[in-house]
């Protein structure tokens, strides 16, 4: 499909590719391919839809998604995803799939995922979604994991990864007057803490492990 790629992770278990777009009013879609792991052969483009209603999870007017609650999803098809006039988001929210604040980072954990959405929340400094896929017949669900209240927090997160103690690493991508990113750590309760800065003006990008989990690798972009 044509949109703001951003990000993409892959589910081990169902070979659903789930992607980010960099939007103001951008959409989460899934990729459901008629083979897994054979992308090229064709499939489906889906995006995600909120059960009860909701259609805008960034909180910019209203607290819309509460924070901790687990919200039912499904997706819908979308059609014409070659989207030639760039309209493939705003057809999809017309059809009742909710709109993101430029999501970004996306990671696959052990049966859920995590999502950045650069400037979404009230504050709009960020906010951290967790996706969990269902398995047999139970539903997606989706719970707003973090919403950054305060610059000392979070501010405007990008690529994540998840730790192998559990926890978040969140690369900062705010540009100002004067740059001052830093890596933050999100732990299981949802509570962020400094783990790193980055002194040069620019943004920090591509944290992961090795293989081992011993080892943070992360760029200076």
């Amino acid at each position: 499909g044509r949109f703001n790629h951003e990000a993409a992770c892959v589910d081990p278990e169902t070979g659903l590719v789930y992607q980010t777009e960099d939007r103001d009013d951008g959409l989460l879609y899934r990729f459901v391919p008629k083979v897994p792991g054979k992308l090229a052969e064709g499939g489906t483009l889906q995006a995600l839809v909120i059960d009860g209603g909701v259609t805008d999870s960034r909180n910019w007017n209203a607290l819309d998604v509460a924070r901790g609650a687990k919200l039912k999803v499904k997706w819908v098809d979308l059609d014409d995803v070659e989207a030639p006039k760039d309209d493939l988001r705003l057809r999809g929210a017309a059809a009742g799939a909710a709109t993101f604040a430029r999501g970004e980072g996306i990671w696959m954990g052990e049966g859920e995922l995590y999502f950045c959405c650069t400037n979404g929340g009230a504050a709009k400094l960020g906010q951290i979604f967790r996706l969990t896929p269902g398995r047999g017949k139970q539903a997606d669900t989706l719970e707003l994991f973090f919403e950054s209240e305060s610059t000392d927090q979070f501010n405007y997160g990008d690529n994540l990864v998840i730790a192998p103690t559990g926890h978040l690493v969140v690369c900062e991508d705010q540009y100002s007057n004067t740059v001052d990113n830093y890596l933050r750590g999100i732990d299981k309760m949802g509570r962020a803490y400094p783990l790193a800065r980055l002194r040069q003006q620019t943004e920090l990008a591509g944290a992961c492990f090795s293989p081992d989990g011993k080892t943070l690798f992360v760029n200076a972009y």
